[in-house]
């Protein structure tokens, strides 16, 4: 091809094809790079939020000493809604069996007196095990993650006979009657 001469032709040289080759190949490239790199990002992201985490109670003694249950977090719900949380205190939870009465704290400190629970739940799933108290004034319920099914088993055993417990509960509190016989 010969040179270009005058400047009407259009001049078209093969090392400017070559840049623009180059040029196309190195974005391309980047391009399928950065796509790479996002999807080993979300495969990532989606491998550690399906990833079990051990429970952070299992961290606290097993043992419940003078009737202070150690828990995760206290939280009050509604009654019918076990799941679901109206408030929730992850930061300076209290759940204490006394003689005569329960105290807790989610948001403040309450004291009811064993006759007005009205039925003490059980609820598990991975990392958590929640103790679920339903009162008979009340529509709101209070629930306590003690982290494993072994105290919460060791906090139902400290709960008076009087207290009614659903099925799970008693289920729940076998392996403790087991041990303790």
């Amino acid at each position: 091809m010969a040179p270009c001469r005058g400047r009407t032709r259009a001049c078209v040289t093969e090392e400017s094809d070559v840049q623009m080759d180059w040029i196309t190949v190195l974005g391309t490239v980047g391009v399928i790079v950065f796509q790479g790199l996002s999807f080993w990002f979300l495969y990532w992201v989606w491998k550690k939020l399906r990833t079990p985490k051990a429970p952070r109670g299992a961290a606290v003694p097993l043992a419940i000493k003078g009737g202070v249950v150690p828990v995760v977090a206290t939280f009050t719900g509604l009654r019918g809604l076990p799941w679901i949380a109206l408030a929730t205190n992850s930061l300076n939870p209290v759940f204490r069996i006394e003689s005569e009465q329960l105290v807790y704290r989610v948001l403040r400190q309450h004291q009811r007196p064993f006759a007005d629970i009205r039925l003490v739940d059980v609820r598990e799933a991975y990392g958590t095990f929640n103790l679920i108290f339903e009162f008979h004034d009340a529509r709101r319920t209070f629930a306590a993650n003690v982290g494993t099914a072994a105290r919460g088993a060791q906090a139902l055993a400290l709960l008076p006979q009087s207290v009614p417990l659903s099925a799970r509960a008693r289920e729940a509190m076998l392996p403790t009657l087991a041990t303790r016989t």
